[in-house]
């Protein structure tokens, strides 16, 4: 069989040098794992003076300067690894000859008809979602001799090469670490004793789904800037693609509009622990040169009760206590959204929001956990419905029609929880572009894709990263979302469980995104709860099933490239919690349950 003919992850014919340990793995252990590759058995040894070119034979084209910072970046990081490779010698043995190639170059090439224009990395990543898939794919090539070579479509497309090939590179292991040890002096002077051991790749790689997310909740508590560029860092290592930035909440309200300043001033934990809008497009445009589209939601109308503090004039039955049945958590207080002073001053504020995120084209609006009780416990509110002649479906749907306006307006989509399609009866507000986030339970998916909408599986049952942690209301009972939800119970989950077999609806399901809630999580905690969990979201929606065997995925497979990621993540400075202990990442075949 010719290579072209082989298995992902088959070594190809042209192989020279020792074999690679024997193991049950494929030998590519890079997260999230290429669609399409072949390997070989060749240790390719990378030089010090490594260079990535931007190379277009015979054509002049403008590099976009985000990409240029995005090779320099990668250069960097190349020459900074110490991540060796895990086994029991830490790859002493791919050297036990001598003869190595060396790799000096790596080859970036776009492939685009001559006279188009190179959109940025950052404009490729504000694409529609359906969009994203052939914009982020690309090919990568490290031959036994010659420069590598990464070819994409798009400048976003070389930065997922990018981001491989940095996962492609292992330091060479420590002279006093069994077998043979490290490669001999001269050419640790030649190589700088950074290698890719597998030598000769070649991947095809692109994403099964052009919406793979971290939901951040930057309002229960306070989690700034520095820690969420470092979470956006990471998130770009494993090929994520969309930041959902929950940024209000009824706890707090650091979202800092100028033309609305009293919002922060007022609902904010701090006068320091607030966004400002030039901190939000700042944020926007550093997620943008990594790949990563910014949803920024603002959850209306009934997770806002930190909006009382501003303008109490606004919310229905404001701090009432007991909070419970009045809210799901403390505090109690929502819009009051049946009144039209609320409903047009609500949609001013929405304007804002959607000219803050102009190269976004997604807006998120919430909708989740409306309560009723405390709805019909506010005077003004049952007036207002009274007079009318409404009820409070009818009164959500018009305002949720008024709301969402401005986001038609702009040329934008809305997204929603599902409890605005399923909850609260025919919602004619809703229009069939409207994007609907799973997220009570995974089954609820075939509800929404029924009514004909586009979802994106956010389900707490799978993905919501702060299950597990615990009941916080001083009691002895209660489980916080239930059970620890593991990275390979994230990755056992089947995006097309409830979608049916035809192909209409299939297309609708866009992707989904791993969940955090803050309730007791705040910037100490942060990166032992996302990562490296977030990474088997990242590999389930990037890979899709190609990873053989169809879904559910196969965790076992998987096993030693999060291992693999997840030391790569400490090696960055980043506090990613083993998945097991060491001596079982060093020898991941007998680590497995049965082995």
């Amino acid at each position: 069989m010719t290579s072209t003919d082989l298995p992902p992850g088959s070594p190809g014919p042209a192989s020279q040098g020792p074999p690679p340990p024997v193991t049950i793995f494929p030998i590519l252990r890079v997260v999230p794992l290429p669609t399409s590759y072949t390997t070989g058995l060749t240790p390719v040894l990378i030089s010090p003076d490594l260079e990535i070119i931007f190379h277009q034979s015979g054509r002049k084209v403008s590099l976009p300067s985000d990409l240029a910072r995005s090779i320099k970046r990668t250069t960097n990081r190349l020459q900074q690894t110490q991540h060796q490779y895990l086994s029991p010698t830490r790859g002493a043995e791919f050297f036990l000859s001598s003869a190595s190639p060396i790799l000096t170059e790596v080859r970036l090439v776009l492939d685009i008809t001559a006279g188009e224009k190179v959109a940025s990395i950052a404009k490729c990543a504000h694409a529609e979602a359906e969009d994203r898939p052939l914009l982020e794919a690309y090919s990568l090539s490290i031959p036994l001799k010659g420069p590598a070579i990464i070819k994409a479509k798009s400048a976003l497309g070389l930065l997922r090469g990018l981001t491989t090939l940095e996962q492609l590179v292992y330091r060479s292991p420590p002279s006093d670490v069994g077998g043979s040890g490290s490669p001999p002096s001269e050419i640790m002077a030649a190589c700088g004793s950074l290698y890719a051991p597998f030598a000769p790749y070649n991947i095809s790689d692109r994403p099964a789904f052009g919406w793979r997310g971290l939901l951040l909740d930057t309002s229960r508590n306070w989690i700034g800037l520095e820690a969420i560029r470092k979470l956006l860092d990471t998130m770009s290592f494993v090929k994520l693609n969309v930041f959902h930035w929950h940024i209000t909440d009824s706890n707090s309200w650091p979202l800092d509009l100028e033309d609305r300043p009293e919002l922060a001033a007022a609902g904010a934990y701090s006068p320091s622990q607030k966004f400002t809008e030039s901190d939000i497009k700042g944020l926007t445009d550093y997620a943008g040169e990594r790949g990563i589209d910014v949803l920024l939601e603002v959850d209306l109308p009934g997770h806002t009760a930190s909006l009382a503090a501003s303008h109490p004039e606004h919310i229905a039955s404001a701090n009432i206590l007991p909070a419970d049945p009045y809210s799901n958590q403390p505090p109690a207080g929502q819009l009051r959204f049946a009144t039209d002073a609320t409903t047009q001053w609500t949609k001013g504020l929405v304007e804002d929001v959607v000219r803050l995120m102009e190269v976004a084209p997604y807006v998120g609006t919430g909708g989740d956990e409306v309560n009723e009780k405390c709805m019909f416990a506010d005077p003004v509110t049952r007036a207002s419905l009274k007079e009318k002649g409404w009820t409070l479906d009818q009164a959500l749907d018009a305002f949720t029609g008024e709301i969402h306006e401005p986001i038609h307006a702009a040329r934008k989509t809305p997204v929603v929880w599902q409890d605005m399609v399923l909850s609260h009866g025919a919602m004619r507000s809703i229009s069939p572009d409207t994007i609907v986030h799973i997220w009570q339970a995974s089954g609820d998916a075939k509800k929404v894709l029924d009514k004909g909408f586009r979802i994106v599986h956010a389900p707490g049952d799978y993905f919501y990263l702060d299950a597990g942690q615990g009941g916080w209301m001083a009691t002895p009972h209660g489980s916080g979302h239930g059970d620890y939800r593991t990275w390979a119970r994230v990755m056992s989950f089947d995006p097309y469980a409830h979608a049916g077999p035809h192909k209409e609806a299939r297309d609708r399901v866009l992707g989904g995104q791993a969940c955090l809630w803050t309730e007791q999580t705040d910037e100490n905690s942060l990166e032992c709860v996302v990562w490296p969990r977030t990474a088997a979201v990242a590999d389930l929606f990037w890979t899709g099933d190609k990873a053989g065997g169809g879904y559910p995925r196969n965790t076992v497979e998987a096993l030693p490239r999060m291992h693999d990621v997840r030391y790569r993540m400490v090696d960055r400075g980043v506090r990613a919690i083993p998945l097991q202990p060491h001596w079982c990442a060093l020898r991941p075949e007998q680590s497995i349950e049965g082995a």
